[in-house]
């Protein structure tokens, strides 16, 4: 994690273990540097006496699940730690995280929308842009080894560019599950991002309808992939975006448009924004009122659609969203309801969620991952509308999804916040 992505904590939270950055000349402070893991309650003692009142510091760099506690206790002998401080820390961790993923998801979006402005007047320069937007994407993708796909709050980033951003996020990480190296990670990256450019040439009532037009209607929405076509050339992109914004629409089975293409004649980085396009749109219509659920889009792209779609890429999305991707609304074996907040490729029926439990305020409830509950699973999916209402406000289901990465759980970890 970069200086600029450290976040701030009042000096009086400040515990072992945590990696923090004094911001202060090198005669402000006693230490040997001016960024370090606290390794004793008489260093948090140190920076209290500092004038501080809030300092910033690395959740990523820190080891909070462990050695805040361990260490508090090795230099308090005869004090045991508290289930509530190391609940408090866990919490810590476990907003950290969030927080950073729904600013990076923020700042994206706003990035690409000062792109989109840049288009129409200077488009070499909205495509350098949007390649050093996708680089660092791809950087921070490649850099914290496997990934977590992670759900937002609804008041993550700007509703006009929710979707590319979406569809630019799950496309990575799908090109990363099946194995696409850094060079071509940033092209899929890249036409993921730009995939719906040529909408900005179109009439405004049009660029985000696509239900009840009429036969000419559809015709003039259709365009914006060839209007996609030109600005891609004039913004002199490669040959992998320019398929992808050309093909973005095509299905395998040659009923997509605007060529109607199959199988071969598609390349796999845009059968890849097909599929993530078509599930964002079900899940994020233009409409509220017509979105279904994760868990729905994915059983309806299966069992209605999935000829549309290269078999071998729709497969490895399942298995990456999970049976119950994030977002969905679950009841576990034990009869609770908790919403999926975060899936793993590599344990897609062991997902993290947010238990509805009365007794604990939602904004003090940790998230539970189900890998750490061998007798604790999900025994359904459930519509929201089919929640008690205590229960649905508790939760909080999304009307609109937004996803991010955030780092997967190392084998070793024992508990969520690490």
């Amino acid at each position: 994690m970069s200086d600029t992505q450290a976040q701030f904590i009042d000096v009086d939270e400040l515990c072992v273990g945590m990696y923090i950055y004094l911001d202060l000349g090198w005669i402000g402070h006693p230490f040997a540097l001016n960024n370090f893991k606290i390794a004793s309650p008489d260093q948090i003692e140190t920076i209290r006496g500092l004038g501080l009142k809030r300092v910033r510091w690395s959740p990523d760099r820190s080891d909070l699940a462990t050695s805040s506690v361990a260490a508090s206790v090795a230099e308090t002998p005869g004090v045991l730690p508290s289930p509530l401080d190391e609940r408090r820390q866990l919490l810590l961790a476990q907003r950290a995280s969030l927080d950073r993923c729904e600013r990076e998801f923020s700042g994206a979006t706003r990035a690409f929308r000062d792109i989109l402005k840049l288009v129409p007047a200077e488009p070499e320069a909205a495509r350098e842009r949007a390649e050093t937007m996708v680089g660092d994407l791809v950087g921070k993708l490649l850099g914290q080894g496997e990934s977590f796909i992670r759900l937002l709050s609804e008041q993550a980033g700007e509703k006009a560019t929710l979707h590319s951003i979406n569809v630019t996020v799950i496309s990575l990480l799908l090109g990363k599950r099946l194995g696409f190296d850094a060079a071509r990670l940033g092209g899929l990256g890249l036409g993921a991002l730009l995939h719906d450019i040529g909408k900005i040439e179109l009439p405004e009532r049009l660029r985000w309808r696509v239900d009840g037009l009429s036969a000419a209607e559809r015709g003039l929405f259709q365009q914006h992939v060839a209007h996609g076509v030109k600005l891609a050339e004039r913004m002199r992109l490669e040959s992998e975006a320019r398929a992808i914004i050309a093909q973005h629409h095509e299905y395998v089975d040659g009923s997509g448009f605007p060529r109607r293409l199959t199988g071969e004649a598609l390349t796999s980085e845009s059968c890849i924004v097909s599929l993530v396009n078509h599930y964002d749109t079900l899940c994020n219509p233009v409409n509220p009122v017509a979105a279904i659920t994760p868990h729905q889009a994915l059983s309806l792209i299966f069992a209605q659609s999935r000829k549309k779609f290269d078999a071998d890429i729709l497969g490895a999305f399942i298995r990456m969203m999970g049976v119950y991707p994030p977002g969905s609304i679950v009841m576990l074996t034990d009869g609770r309801h908790a919403l999926v907040v975060s899936v793993s490729a590599s344990r897609p029926l062991k997902p993290r969620v947010l238990i509805h439990d009365p007794r604990v305020a939602r904004e003090e409830a940790l998230v539970v991952d189900l890998e750490d509950e061998p007798d604790l699973g999900i025994r359904q999916s459930l519509k929201p509308v089919q929640l008690p209402r205590a229960v649905f406000d508790y939760l909080s289901p999304r009307q609109r999804m937004c996803y991010f990465f955030e780092r997967a759980r190392d084998p070793s970890d024992a508990r969520e916040g690490r």
